[in-house]
């Protein structure tokens, strides 16, 4: 791989099982280990410190070719177009986001609910238009259909970013248990 695997997607949309993923897939991956695993990512977040201060200061993907980094959406917009990058895009039912970040948070904000989704999918929009814009490829990937058919989405994943492993040893990092606050409508 020649370019930086970027993962993005909105807080709690499945970044975290895609790092975990890539890492299973043998790509390094940018993370530093300060925000621990916790009963809402029990498997760990895969985060990069440097990735909080990108608006300011991007220069940690000047070294980050060949490797995968979590940069949640809208900070996508702030990467240095002049990389090469691919990109993963988890998408997830915005009612399961919402009420995922109101458990994570334990916080109620039901009434707010309405004024997070719009936020969203401003930060939705601004992400695929500087992506488009730049001509950054990218691959949407649903969090509800990689949990029901990992081998389907991983194989398209495989494919996407020429990655030398095989579906099978990337469906074990699955974990439907995991998927939690389902929209069951």
């Amino acid at each position: 791989m020649n370019e930086i695997l970027v993962i993005t997607g909105l807080p709690r949309s499945g970044t975290s099982l895609m790092m975990q993923i890539i890492d299973k897939a043998a790509v390094p991956v940018l993370s530093d280990g300060k925000r621990e695993k916790d009963i809402s990512n029990p498997e760990g977040y895969f985060e990069l410190e440097a990735v909080k201060g990108i608006v300011q200061d991007n220069s940690f993907l000047n070294d980050a070719n060949g490797k995968a980094v979590k940069i949640v959406a809208p900070l996508p917009i702030y990467m240095n177009p002049s990389l090469n990058y691919r990109v993963i895009f988890m998408r997830r039912d915005m009612d399961e986001i919402l009420r995922s970040q109101e458990k994570m948070l334990q916080k109620d904000q039901v009434s707010e609910r309405e004024k997070f989704r719009t936020i969203y999918d401003f930060h939705l929009k601004k992400t695929y238009r500087f992506l488009k814009e730049n001509d950054i490829p990218f691959l949407d990937v649903n969090y509800k259909e990689l949990i029901a058919d990992p081998e389907k989405q991983l194989k398209e994943l495989i494919d996407f970013c020429s990655l030398n492993t095989l579906v099978e040893e990337l469906a074990v990092v699955v974990k439907p248990e995991l998927y939690r606050n389902r929209n069951e409508n």
